[in-house]
């Protein structure tokens, strides 16, 4: 009999984790905007400016150039923001970009925030990518 409450406690232990739960790294995303500019056009790019327009108010947020730039943003919505991107030449980019919700390590595991990816093309055109 004394060996009932052993087996049920040892049972309990064995399957409270199961094969096909997933263990969650403690690593978070910041929200924001990121930027990827090919080598050929980054060595000249020494400073990216965004200017986000929601719900009608604006914020602008710079960054240092360089070929991977990304620019925080603080309550970013997942719904289309109206995004000015200037970099050294001073043209003015102005594109939609709908954030979507990123997970640092999958859905299952929680921590997303909304983020979005610009891509300056070799033609040096800005575009959002998945």
């Amino acid at each position: 009999m004394r060996r009932l409450p052993v087996f049920l406690l040892l049972l309990t232990a064995l399957t409270a984790c199961g094969p096909g739960e997933k263990a969650c790294p403690a690593i978070a995303l910041s929200e924001g905007i990121s930027l990827d500019i090919p080598p050929e056009l980054a060595a000249g790019v020494t400073r990216v400016s965004l200017e986000l327009c929601w719900a009608g108010a604006c914020v602008t947020e710079a960054a240092s150039g360089g070929e991977h730039v990304f620019i925080p943003t603080r309550g970013l919505p997942t719904t289309p923001v109206r995004t000015t991107v200037t970099l050294d030449d001073g043209k003015p980019h102005v594109l939609d970009v709908t954030p979507a919700i990123a997970y640092p390590a999958g859905e299952a595991c929680g921590g997303g925030v909304p983020t979005a990816k610009l891509v300056v093309t070799p033609g040096g055109e800005v575009r959002q990518v998945p």
